[in-house]
């Protein structure tokens, strides 16, 4: 949890206040950034759940999206969008998260995004490339599983001889459709600094 020690009010009127507890503090104040599992532990507040939606890449504003009413996720056809939560380091903004699909390059999120993002690029975008782990991968191991190649629709996955999937990462947007149909979560999407 990375929340701060804030008074507020319980009960306006009879002026009670309660204290929420930043346990960020307190955890560096018990030595907890002395280890390599404490350090860890911090860095995973401050990294991003999952992608941000397309176009916002990089323009993201924390101070803007933690006061935005979050139209992107209504409009989100796929239900993909995602808030980071209160006690994360990126708390307010979006991300995508692929469990249940991925993105379809709709451009719903950029047309109710109250920040100004300008018009849409003509070329592609890609939100990062998807990348295989072939030691948790099924067809990898012997086991017949084509669920990443049947799911992706801009065909970057392609099955060698043996049926083993491998990713084109130049045909490759990062959409995510791949993710959430692997039985064994083998396939995550980077995206690229």
């Amino acid at each position: 949890m990375c929340l701060r020690w804030w008074r507020i009010p319980l009960n306006p009127r009879a002026n009670e206040l309660y204290l929420v507890v930043d346990s960020a503090r307190r955890h560096f104040l018990r030595g907890g950034f002395l280890t390599r599992q404490g350090r860890e532990g911090f860095e995973c507040i401050a990294k991003a759940l999952g992608p941000a939606p397309p176009w916002h890449a990089g323009r993201l504003r924390q101070e803007i999206c933690s006061d935005c009413e979050r139209p992107c996720v209504q409009a989100c056809e796929m239900d993909i969008i995602r808030i980071h939560g209160s006690e994360h380091g990126l708390a307010g903004t979006p991300y995508l998260s692929f469990d249940q699909g991925g993105c379809t390059f709709c451009q719903a999120c950029l047309d109710v995004c109250p920040m100004d993002l300008g018009a849409p690029a003509q070329t592609q975008v890609r939100v990062g490339t998807a990348v295989l782990d072939a030691a948790t991968c099924l067809a990898w191991a012997g086991v017949v599983c084509m669920s990443c190649r049947f799911s992706c629709t801009w065909r970057a996955i392609a099955l060698d001889t043996h049926n083993r999937p491998s990713i084109d990462a130049e045909i490759c947007t990062g959409c995510g459709l791949c993710v959430g149909v692997c039985p064994k979560q083998a396939i995550a999407v980077e995206v690229s600094q």
